[in-house]
């Protein structure tokens, strides 16, 4: 908002704030959704979970994509960014509750462990920005930090749904190894 839009810092945290009002709406609505889908007689808690990760992290790489390439107005670049943020909560419903379906005895520990390593993202995040945005933080450069968090939201999708589970697993009731 500031680099491209010369926003003040004023200016650039409410713009920055109000995508985040999408989540208010967009978890609720999504979690009710996915209970009616798992519901007896629609789909398994498995599909559900596949299904509402891979929307929601293409439809957020998508709209990643589409803000690289949004002109110079900023309420369409606050509006784009607001279907980001809803797009990664319908993917957040997976997210969020996946540990408890694979394994509710340990789901604390794996919940623990597996946002350990996404808070590396968080870390790693700023700076592949401030490489990607070094020269100028030129509209182009933004493009190609778009592309990377679109790329990485494609990839986590695509492997989820080859690799990842909503079932419980056999282990789930191991209660030896604490």
């Amino acid at each position: 908002m500031h680099d491209v839009y010369g926003l003040d810092m004023t200016k650039n945290g409410v713009y920055s704030a109000v995508p985040f009002v999408s989540a208010i709406v967009a978890l609720p609505l999504t979690g009710l959704f996915a209970d009616w889908l798992r519901a007896p007689g629609r789909l398994s808690t498995n599909v559900v979970r596949k299904i509402l990760l891979a929307a929601g992290f293409i439809l957020t790489g998508g709209f990643f994509i589409l803000a690289g390439y949004v002109g110079c107005n900023p309420a369409v670049a606050v509006a784009n960014m607001f279907a980001v943020i809803a797009s990664l909560n319908v993917a957040f419903t997976t997210v969020v509750t996946n540990q408890l379906d694979l394994t509710p005895l340990h789901a604390g520990k794996i919940m623990g462990l597996t946002s350990s390593i996404g808070n590396l993202a968080s870390i790693a995040a700023p700076h592949a920005v401030s490489v990607l945005t070094s020269h100028r933080a030129t509209r182009s450069e933004w493009q190609n930090v778009f592309f990377l968090g679109a790329a990485v939201y494609t990839v986590g999708a695509l492997i989820f749904v080859i690799f990842g589970s909503g079932n419980r697993q056999s282990w789930a009731d191991d209660t030896n190894s604490e």
